[in-house]
């Protein structure tokens, strides 16, 4: 692997990886009895930790492997931040198979079809998620192998840890190659199905080594893991590059800010990545003491937009700490990283990166913009995904096969080339990302087409000081007049939480273009004001 560029000038020698299983590994042969991972009173060594993966994945491929001869399916998980979810992603990674990371907010519908889509051979499921995994379950085309983390599981299923008690702790005999499939991870779907995200070993790798340098990940540091491993911040963006640089894990189960703060004081944690509402969750909760977090150096921002009054907020009640930020997506893990403090001189803005991770801004496909310039940010090398699974027309989208050569991924994000580095500027596409989740609007003007009385609708995003985003819509009555309470029960019925609408607002018209797209800005200009 070429690693000449300076994105890569923090790695240490056994930290230049290309697979997931080495992300774990690299630790557990450099420092072998350091702790690599604390869960409540529970703590484990690096090479501790490296041998319970090598007995999960030996276990799965005595059950499914067939000798080892053949590859297993997928194998899913669902649950929340826990040594177990660790154990079991990196265990899997040494399978041949892929996993795949079910988020745990979401609606029966949408695990449904996320299950039968992907169909994995085995899921893992948190005692958290068992109500809902009981109430989606009869709709699923097959039954998995049921692992249950927790007192109470799934029925019949085998509890986790006896899954795979008295397994050899050694890697498998399997050959892991870089351009293997390892992770599939959800966003979501133009059409309001979530999509499901396919990378491979070595998009992983990449995605570590950049985070490192980016990040500044020292191997002294210790980390809390505060953003679900579900999500491409927690997992992708923060948890494989804190394993890879040879940190102290802490576990954060749940953003829960007193619980947050005494693991804080308690493990000295002096890093976290957060996506933006659980630092305004923090700043207003009222046991919120900031000596308590004085531990804290540094805290990386991702996963969703970020609105100024929260990094204000946060610098003026922490002054020690810093804020950053970082920037990627699902389909390419993480890209790029604040590229210095000053907020008001770079706010939304981001390093060009070196390494194998290239970024250029495109005024129209094969137009590269001049500096100064606005255009599209695209992003071409080994850390894009492989694909989105059975989705060929999302695929072609995210790649724009059509007007392009397939080899850039398109962000859908509107930036400003400077010399050096990029400054955010807008959203070329609508998604809602509150909290951290993609909400698409296609998916609630589905549900909002079906209401009785409406003549036509169109949702969009509002900044929100908690979610960074959130959803409303506006809408056309086909009468004089309509109760928007009553819209948004109706909405509420019908999608999971974090995707209701937070208001309705009642217009005469939707302005459209010729070929039927809502003008969006125009619209929100005609909400808001």
């Amino acid at each position: 692997m070429e690693l000449s560029h300076a994105t890569y000038q923090a790695l240490l020698p056994h930290q230049i990886v290309s697979t997931t299983g080495e992300i774990l590994a690299s630790p557990a042969g450099a420092t072998p009895d350091k702790i690599g991972l604390i869960d409540g009173s529970r703590q484990w060594t690096f090479k501790e930790l490296d041998q319970l993966a090598n007995q999960f994945a030996q276990a799965l491929l005595e059950k499914f492997g067939e000798g080892h001869s053949e590859r297993m399916g997928p194998v899913g998980i669902i649950g929340k931040n826990s040594a177990e979810y660790f154990i079991a992603h990196f265990g899997i990674s040494r399978t041949g198979t892929y996993s795949i990371n079910f988020p745990t907010r979401c609606s029966v519908d949408d695990l449904t079809y996320t299950i039968n889509l992907t169909k994995p051979s085995a899921l893992i499921v948190d005692e958290d998620c068992l109500e809902i995994v009981e109430a989606a379950r009869a709709q699923f085309e097959h039954q998995p192998l049921y692992i249950s983390i927790g007192q109470q599981g799934v029925n019949p299923s085998i509890e986790f840890w006896d899954f795979f008690q008295g397994q050899a702790n050694t890697q498998p005999a399997i050959e892991i190659k870089p351009e293997d499939n390892d992770t599939i991870i959800f966003t979501g779907g133009t059409t309001g199905k979530p999509k499901a995200t396919l990378s491979s070993h070595l998009a992983r790798a990449v995605s570590a080594m950049a985070g490192i340098e980016d990040f500044r990940v020292a191997t002294d540091l210790v980390a809390g893991y505060s953003v679900p491993f579900t999500h491409t911040a927690g997992l992708c963006s923060w948890l494989q590059p804190a394993v890879l640089a040879g940190c102290t894990g802490v576990i954060i189960p749940k953003w829960d800010p007193e619980i947050f703060m005494q693991l804080a004081e308690q493990h000295r944690i002096n890093m976290i990545f957060a996506v933006p509402s659980q630092m305004a969750v923090l700043l207003d909760h009222p046991t919120f003491e900031p000596e308590r977090l004085k531990s804290i150096e540094r805290i990386i921002f991702g996963g969703a937009p970020l609105a100024r009054a929260i990094i204000e907020r946060a610098e003026e009640a922490m002054p020690w700490m810093y804020c950053g930020r970082a920037y990627g997506s699902t389909e390419t893990g993480h890209l790029a990283a604040q590229i210095k403090r000053d907020r008001e001189a770079v706010y939304d803005a981001y390093n060009q990166p070196g390494g194998r991770i290239e970024i250029e801004i495109f005024k129209a496909p094969g137009v590269i913009a001049e500096i100064g310039e606005t255009g599209e940010v695209a992003t071409r090398g080994p850390h894009l995904m492989t694909g989105y699974l059975n989705d060929e027309k999302s695929e072609a989208g995210f790649f724009k096969s059509q007007e392009t050569d397939g080899e850039w991924g398109w962000m859908g994000d509107l930036a400003v080339k400077h010399d050096g580095y990029f400054s955010i500027n807008g959203r070329s596409k609508h998604m809602i990302i509150s909290g951290g989740l993609n909400i698409y609007p296609a998916e609630l003007e589905e549900v909002l087409s079906c209401y009785p009385g409406l003549k036509d609708c169109v949702v969009f995003g509002v900044e929100d000081p908690t979610w960074g985003e959130t959803p409303v819509a506006a809408v056309v009555p086909k009468g004089d007049s309509i109760d928007g309470d009553d819209i948004m029960a109706f909405v509420a019925e019908k999608v999971a939480g974090y995707k209701q609408l937070r208001k309705i607002f009642v217009i005469e018209e939707i302005s459209r273009t010729a070929a039927g797209k809502a003008r969006i800005d125009e619209i929100r200009k005609q909400c808001l004001g």
